[in-house]
């Protein structure tokens, strides 16, 4: 077993690993340790998130109680929850929306303008149907975890609507029981410093939490940040690199907006930022990659194709979707390996399901060229 699967089953193993829970937490800890070997030494970074506690979420009618998971920036219903008929259009009472696994607006920032829409027109609260290949349960990011919207909105596997779809005219009851409570998650932060201790610092970020065991999501991006970080410290550059594992990326980059305000002023002297995004290295992925230059856009595109490597490109400044949007908003110059997989944010996201070790090598081999030419 080589390194990046060794990481990638150990980060799985963990379990859930929603920001500032238990695997979070010793994601944290392991991640730390693992930068320990490879003569890195990290630490801990310290943020406050307004943490969801859930204890009821269901949809019951008849003799059905389907199990369901609340968005995490829907709003509450008290534990007798509220009680509506189910429609399948925008009006009075319960409103379902059911998507098939290929429809991007289930996972896209333009479902609140729906969710707005739809409340204007009377519902009382939301219900999505989507999932992965299999019918099991996928999860949206939160675009509004610290301003939540004016529904409760729950999530249902395909797995289980069945008789919710037979009930749509009748009505049912919808319990979003919960609430929030401040709570500490953590980033990994650590630096490697270059020979010039003058010239502008490059950081080289990837997100470390999600919905579940995220092996494919995440499992990539943090097996080549710890790869890379321990390469370059063999064989350090010009420039720092300085590292960045963020908690908070399923909350909206929460984590990364800390670790930004905390550089203060000094975020706008970084040289460029490599962001390690989703689904790198998974199998049927939709990969994609993002630059906010010419440069830095064919510098990305030489290591790619260096290592045969194909993914979709975003127009030039386009940062795409994660964490290389919170670059772009400060107008750093970054580049992004970013996509999906068919069990993108389902509890099915597993190494042996979705996780491609050819194609991760390649990748790792084409960031560490992309970072290098960042470092020189």
């Amino acid at each position: 077993m080589n390194d990046a699967e060794r990481r990638i089953r150990a980060y799985e193993e963990m379990g859930i690993h929603r920001s500032g829970r238990e695997a979070d937490n010793r994601t944290t800890h392991w991640m730390i340790e693992e930068l320990r070997k490879v003569g890195v030494e990290a630490e801990p970074q310290t943020w406050r998130l307004p943490r969801v506690e859930i204890h009821d979420a269901s949809i019951r009618f008849g003799g059905w109680d389907i199990p369901a998971v609340p968005t995490y920036d829907c709003s509450f219903t008290d534990h007798h929850g509220l009680t509506g008929t189910l429609r399948t259009d925008n009006g009075p009472g319960i409103v379902l929306w059911q998507f098939a696994p290929d429809d991007q607006e289930r996972m896209a920032a333009g479902i609140y303008s729906s969710f707005e829409l739809a409340r204007q027109d009377g519902a009382d609260g939301i219900i999505l149907v989507m999932g992965d290949p299999d019918g099991e349960i996928v999860l949206r990011n939160a675009e509004r975890p610290l301003d939540p919207i004016e529904l409760p909105v729950l999530q249902v596997a395909p797995n289980h609507a069945g008789p919710l779809l037979d009930a749509v005219g009748s009505e049912v009851t919808m319990i979003v029981d919960g609430g929030r409570v401040d709570a500490p998650a953590d980033n990994v932060v650590a630096s490697i410093p270059g020979a010039d201790p003058d010239a502008a610092p490059v950081v080289l970020m990837t997100p470390k939490s999600g919905w579940f065991t995220c092996a494919a999501e995440r499992g990539g991006g943090i097996a080549i940040w710890l790869e890379i970080a321990g390469r370059v410290a063999a064989n350090p550059a010009r420039r720092t690199l300085n590292l960045v594992a963020s908690s908070g990326h399923e909350l909206h980059h929460l984590g990364l907006d800390h670790y930004i305000r905390e550089l203060g002023d000094t975020a706008h002297d970084v040289h460029a930022w490599m962001h390690l995004g989703a689904s790198i290295g998974s199998r049927n992925g939709q990969p994609s990659y993002a630059a906010s230059d010419d440069e830095l856009f064919n510098i990305a595109t030489e290591a790619l194709n260096a290592q045969g490597l194909e993914r979709r490109a975003f127009p030039v400044g386009n940062a795409g979707f994660g964490e290389a949007r919170n670059i772009g908003e400060i107008n750093g110059r970054f580049a992004s390996f970013l996509g999906g997989h068919p069990y993108f944010h389902s509890p099915q996201d597993t190494y042996d399901r979705c996780v491609d070790p050819e194609s991760l090598a390649r990748h790792t081999d084409a960031a560490e060229q992309i970072v290098r030419y960042m470092l020189s």
